[in-house]
């Protein structure tokens, strides 16, 4: 998912508006944040619809909502902010997620799109506004082409890192390799092409890529593991992702071994 990062504007926003919103949130707090979840289940549920594609469809993003509270749980995070629901940003974040990503985006929309739609929003329904800000934030800072040429992780926000895993976790293991063969299905690419035997061969050797290449690349499914799906282990960031992540990327080699046995008929 990409939303573009602007946590630069957070200090620049409008007091008045701010004022006015807490305010709001002070007299509606319990009413409206009880009710924010199913709204957002709703709301995402509309937009995700739109993409007409089953890797990235609402069973998708429930995954990913359900292992970002367990790996939550696991890890003991709960939002100082938020006594009474600790986990509701951690989880709205989660929901959020793939809201307008890049792969999805039409005509006159661009990267700003997903965090002014998730800030309006979650506004709209009297979520605060400065918390709205960090759930975009979060979600802007979860993208692996965002990664890409970044080896600094230091800035992630916890919830960045638990939201980031969860969905890396849904893109390996048998859940990952369905989801990428869709997703080529969709894109109409080859299972396979003339480059893809080399990579099988290579001992399981990752492809470096730029972020422009990533954005541009268009290369069979199976070349996808090698230029992404088998890197996310090691881009795991909390200590249950990662020994969640063991299993899964073994069951991915063993995909890969076994897919080239068949293809070259051993």
């Amino acid at each position: 998912m990409d939303c573009i990062t602007f946590e630069n504007n957070i200090n620049n926003n409008n007091n008045h508006h701010k004022n006015n919103n807490n305010k709001n949130n002070n007299n509606n707090n319990n009413n409206n944040q009880s009710q924010i979840i199913n709204k957002t289940v709703e709301f995402v549920k509309e937009e995700i619809n739109s993409y007409n594609d089953p890797s990235h469809d609402y069973n998708h993003i429930e995954r990913v909502w359900k292992l970002a509270k367990h790996i939550a749980e696991k890890e003991n995070y709960v939002d100082p902010n938020n006594s009474e629901r600790p986990t509701e940003l951690l989880e709205l974040a989660a929901l959020l997620h793939d809201v307008k990503d890049h792969k999805y985006l039409k005509k006159g929309e661009d990267e700003n799109t997903c965090s002014n739609t998730i800030i309006s929003f979650l506004t709209s329904n009297n979520y605060p506004l400065e918390s709205a800000q960090k759930i975009a934030i979060i979600v802007s800072q979860i993208s692996f082409k965002n990664e890409l040429g970044n080896s600094s992780t230091t800035q992630l926000l916890i919830e960045s890192k638990i939201v980031q895993d969860a969905d890396r976790l849904d893109a390996i293991g048998a859940i990952g390799i369905a989801r990428c063969f869709s997703f080529g299905a969709i894109k109409n690419r080859p299972f396979y092409g003339e480059g893809t035997m080399k990579l099988m061969n290579s001992d399981f050797k990752t492809v470096d890529m730029s972020q422009e290449q990533y954005k541009k690349q268009t290369s069979p499914t199976i070349d996808h593991f090698y230029e992404k799906l088998f890197k996310l282990q090691s881009l795991l960031k909390t200590e249950t992702g990662k020994a969640m992540g063991i299993q899964r990327h073994q069951f991915m080699i063993d995909f890969i071994k076994q897919f080239n046995n068949e293809l070259t008929n051993e």
